[in-house]
């Protein structure tokens, strides 16, 4: 069937190459279809960017509605942009729509595979539903891609604490506050440190 296909593509291809009263015609048209193919899906991309970083702002002054519609706008332009479906995916989180932060993050990892920060937010979203073993298999991806990724490390322990796994969170919270104490980021290791000493408690 993809040799019948194949051949049927040449056919077509050699016909408009080579038909003497249509080929500089149409290979004129083709040439200027893919020029302004590629001038509008680059336009369309810088458009999506200002958008995005507008999501971004509004995000940050705490309006997460206008971020949502924002990085919609974005993708409108742009579908196939991965960064944006994670802060869409961030936004709906924080506005309690887990589904459709899950939904998002799915969006983003199914374009790129390989952003741990998206696993680590999805295993967040998990969590919060009570899917605490598909959690950690996010965290461990996460982890996979990053292993200097405090966050996950961190993340992954609170959910193994609430998975009775005592050892395991210890571990993974004892790792998650060298790496923040590694990286000087000693507000992190502190919080870390009291929640370690909170679970040795119980």
């Amino acid at each position: 069937m993809k040799k019948w296909k194949l051949t049927i593509a040449t056919l077509i291809l050699g016909t408009i190459l080579y038909s003497p009263k249509v080929s500089a015609k149409n290979l004129s048209t083709i040439s200027e279809f893919r020029i302004k193919s590629s001038f509008l899906a680059q336009t369309n991309l810088k458009e999506a960017v200002v958008y995005f970083h507008r999501g971004l702002n509004r995000h940050t002054s705490g309006d997460l509605k206008g971020a949502i519609e924002e990085y919609t706008q974005a993708l409108r332009l742009h579908p196939n942009f991965p960064e944006v479906y994670y802060q869409r995916g961030f936004s709906r989180h924080k506005l309690g729509d887990l589904k459709g932060a899950i939904a998002d993050y799915n969006r983003a990892i199914s374009i790129n595979s390989n952003y741990a920060g998206v696993y680590n937010h999805r295993a967040l979203a998990r969590h919060d539903l009570g899917d605490l073993k598909g959690a950690i298999e996010d965290y461990n991806q996460a982890l996979l891609l990053n292993p200097n990724f405090p966050e996950a490390h961190k993340n992954r322990g609170i959910t193994r604490h609430h998975l009775g796994d005592h050892q395991g969170s210890i571990t993974d919270l004892k790792t998650a506050a060298n790496l923040f104490q590694q990286q000087k980021r000693i507000t992190n290791y502190q919080e870390v440190i009291e929640l370690i000493q909170k679970i040795d408690r119980k």
